[in-house]
């Protein structure tokens, strides 16, 4: 499609994201209130608790990786500070209620608007430069937090190097806090997560701001001399995708229980990009898969006690097999191998 074409196409009205038959969009809404309800309920009866676990674990990191990898595919932006955002969930969290006094609903809602006015903050400041300078100053920023918190003078309130232990009485949004340590009843809470947030952001995707993104990825200047502002729909994916790497940090501390500098640290905001990168960029499902695939790897390379090595040769092996990701490849495939039946 030229540029020409995408700004003319900007210029119409977005009516629908889905189309086709009735029939067939019902029978899709169907499938996937079925996949939903299965993928929440089915794994709790036939994993352990161990797996349970450790998938919740690779969920997190999916969500994570979907909003580095809607960032990446919609605007052409990397972004090497989520792990700030993530781990600075569960600080604000923690800090909430045991130092604020507030409960856990008001200390969630107020970590919130706090990230909130930082994202934007920061996106305010960093959208407008080039890619490489947008990834360095996400970079530089969450590695400014990561430090932070393990100031002297801020031990008080982040525990410094010990982290904070989370300790949560009542309830969180109406939900039994109990029911966030429960390994069944968190992953039946995470994949609902994982699976709305993914179709939330495929329909922004598919939106008019999605396509305003993509052509100002394309060709930003011949974008702004058409009439469009370019920073405005920039600030708002960058703040979207934070949010989502905030619903991820306040899942994770509430099933942990805990929040560490860790959490904070580069090596989170890597191993987002590499689960982004392993199960693809393109759509919802590549991230989220990636993120389960690489928890489970991990687990597996940890058991043999070469980690890190082993890590490595399979990042190489699946960008090099893979280089649109393990999704994005099968996808590619079945479209050929129908491309090849219509022709034979």
């Amino acid at each position: 499609m030229s540029n020409g074409t995408m700004t003319d196409d900007l210029h119409a009205p977005v009516t629908t994201t889905l189309t086709g038959p009735l029939p067939r969009r019902s029978l899709a809404i169907v499938a996937g209130l079925i996949g939903l309800g299965a993928g929440a309920v089915v794994p709790t009866y036939l994993a352990s608790d161990f797996v349970l676990r450790l998938g919740s674990e690779g969920l997190l990191l999916g969500l994570l990786a979907l909003s580095v990898a809607f960032l990446m595919n919609q605007a052409g932006l990397v972004a090497l500070g989520a792990a700030s955002v993530y781990g600075g969930a569960g600080y604000l969290f923690a800090i909430g209620m045991s130092d604020w006094g507030l409960t856990p609903t008001a200390a969630l809602g107020v970590a919130f608007l706090i990230l909130l006015g930082y994202v934007a903050m920061l996106g305010a400041l960093i959208v407008r430069t080039n890619p490489l300078a947008f990834m360095m100053l996400t970079l530089a920023a969450g590695e400014m937090i990561s430090h932070a918190v393990l100031l002297e003078g801020l031990r008080d309130y982040t525990g410094g190097a010990d982290g904070l232990v989370v300790r949560i009485n009542g309830t969180v949004l109406g939900i039994d806090a109990i029911h966030f340590a429960d390994p069944a009843k968190f992953w039946s809470l995470a994949w609902t997560v994982a699976v709305l947030v993914g179709l939330a952001l495929w329909g922004v995707g598919r939106s008019r701001l999605g396509a305003v993104l993509r052509a100002i990825r394309e060709n930003e200047e011949r974008m702004r001399f058409s009439g469009f502002n370019t920073f405005l729909p920039r600030l708002t994916g960058y703040v979207l995708v934070n949010l989502v790497a905030a619903i991820a940090g306040f899942l994770h501390v509430l099933n942990a229980g805990f929040v560490s500098p860790e959490s904070l640290g580069l090596s989170v905001s890597t191993n987002t990009l590499v689960a982004a990168l392993i199960g693809g960029i393109s759509g919802s499902l590549g991230p989220i898969f990636g993120g389960l695939l690489f928890s489970f790897a991990q687990d597996e390379f940890g058991a043999r006690g070469l980690t890190q090595l082993l890590t490595g040769v399979a990042i190489v092996v699946f960008i090099v097999v893979f280089p649109q990701g393990v999704v994005g490849g099968l996808s590619g495939l079945s479209r050929r191998l129908g491309w090849r039946r219509e022709g034979s």
